[in-house]
């Protein structure tokens, strides 16, 4: 309190010659409907300005949100597109919305942390899908986090399909390359076309089949053991995976049964 009236003491001359200039400029616009008019503009485009700023503001961060929405929306899609293709009346496969919150993808293994646990049905050997793809195998969950071993890892197979001829394979990844693979087990009379689909098979129950996972970028034909060696790009970026999909396969359990 003591500042504030040493302030008002110092510069008490300013104060009063704002208050009045203020006092002054209300009267002049408030009996002058022109001046009024060009007042009322000028600050509706300012204020309009502010406005429009706080409400891309409130928008911006709403979006996790929204996105959480969207990815609950699109887990119920998946499910229900799995029935379809099946030809059956029972969901095969739920998918449970995660986040990717931390990804490696230049060692020779790499692992993923998603923001999805025990507490939310996650279990170790459940398939993780983005919408572009496949990107590993949960291995340990937590209560609250799981940890997926990468497709980027020298550990890690997947059943896959060359969608043109039908020939299955197993994809691998051997590259220093985060965005290309191999499959090394299609025979030499597979038709394959750079361009061509690669897509999971639905042989292992982790992913459902006919996730479009590659594209061909080059193949080679062996001359000893009758086996391509088939280059692919993935058509997911690692690099950016954000948003994901954990596969719950509601018929894992009753299929190794039979095994």
């Amino acid at each position: 309190m003591r500042n504030l009236f040493r302030f008002i003491k110092i510069y008490h001359f300013i104060l009063l010659f704002i208050l009045i200039e203020s006092f002054s400029l209300f009267l002049f616009i408030s009996n002058h409907k022109f001046q009024q008019s060009k007042f009322l503009s000028f600050t509706q485009e300012y204020t309009g300005a502010i406005f429009s700023y706080y409400s891309n503001l409130n928008q911006y961060l709403s979006l996790k949100n929204e996105n959480k929405f969207l990815q609950r929306e699109n887990a119920k899609l998946y499910s229900i597109l799995s029935k379809e293709k099946e030809s059956t009346n029972l969901i095969l496969y739920e998918y449970i919305p995660c986040r990717i919150i931390k990804n490696s993808i230049y060692k020779q293994n790499n692992f993923i942390l998603i923001d999805k646990g025990k507490k939310d049905g996650v279990r170790s050997g459940m398939g993780v899908r983005v919408d572009d793809g496949v990107i590993g195998i949960v291995s340990i969950t937590s209560e609250n986090f799981s940890k997926v071993t990468s497709i980027l890892n020298q550990n890690s197979t997947i059943s896959v399909r060359h969608l043109r001829s039908g020939q299955n394979g197993s994809l691998k990844w051997n590259t220093n390359n985060y965005m290309t693979a191999m499959i090394n087990d299609i025979p030499n009379h597979a038709n394959i076309q750079i361009g061509d689909t690669i897509q999971t098979n639905g042989f292992s129950s982790i992913f459902p089949e006919g996730i479009n996972i590659a594209k061909v970028i080059s193949y080679k034909k062996g001359n000893e053991n009758g086996l391509c060696n088939v280059n692919i790009k993935f058509l997911n970026d690692m690099n950016t995976a954000k948003n994901a999909y954990i596969i719950n396969s509601l018929i894992k359990e009753e299929l190794e049964e039979l095994k």
